[in-house]
């Protein structure tokens, strides 16, 4: 309540009084929270699928009303949801992907939660094999001979085996 009160001059000091009622509401300077809870609470996750979701929940004094995400490799888009938000599908690219969240309340507020995600793809690319001992066709006169060639694989050989008429090994 402001009151104003004015007095004049004259000998007798004539007054008028007069009151006003103001509401001071200060500007909203909280920042909402956000947090990433799905697949993890860390801050790393690594997945050979090439799409993932992400889950999570927001927060703020007075109410969150939106809750964005951006991937650095590609994409962004909005979350189902405000307290509990969703997102059904982030699609990755191979190697590093930053995912930032981030919560917005209507006085422009906004915070941010970020995921590192890796992506492996599968490997379906088959080893390469040859064999260089013996030749093809080549004879023998003994039942041993020794077998030899060369195997390489981007994520590496794990077994090599050599099927023969008489016998098999490793």
């Amino acid at each position: 309540v402001i009151t104003v009160v004015a007095t004049d001059n004259s000998s007798n000091q004539n007054t008028t009084t007069t009151t006003i009622s103001v509401t001071y509401n200060p500007p909203d300077t909280t920042v909402p929270t956000v947090s990433i809870t799905s697949p993890t609470s860390a801050s790393t996750w690594s997945t050979s699928s090439s799409a993932m979701s992400l889950g999570g929940t927001a927060g703020d004094n007075v109410g969150v009303t939106s809750v964005t995400w951006a991937n650095s490799a590609s994409g962004s888009g909005t979350a189902s949801g405000t307290t509990s938000w969703s997102i059904s599908t982030i699609n990755l690219v191979a190697g590093s992907n930053l995912i930032t969240v981030t919560a917005r309340d209507a006085a422009g507020n906004s915070s941010t939660d970020t995921i590192t995600v890796t992506y492996t793809p599968p490997d379906t690319t088959p080893p390469s094999l040859s064999i260089n001992q013996p030749s093809n066709g080549q004879v023998f006169t003994v039942a041993n001979i020794t077998v030899s060639g060369t195997a390489s694989d981007a994520s590496g050989i794990q077994q090599i085996t050599v099927n023969g008429a008489l016998a098999t090994g490793t």
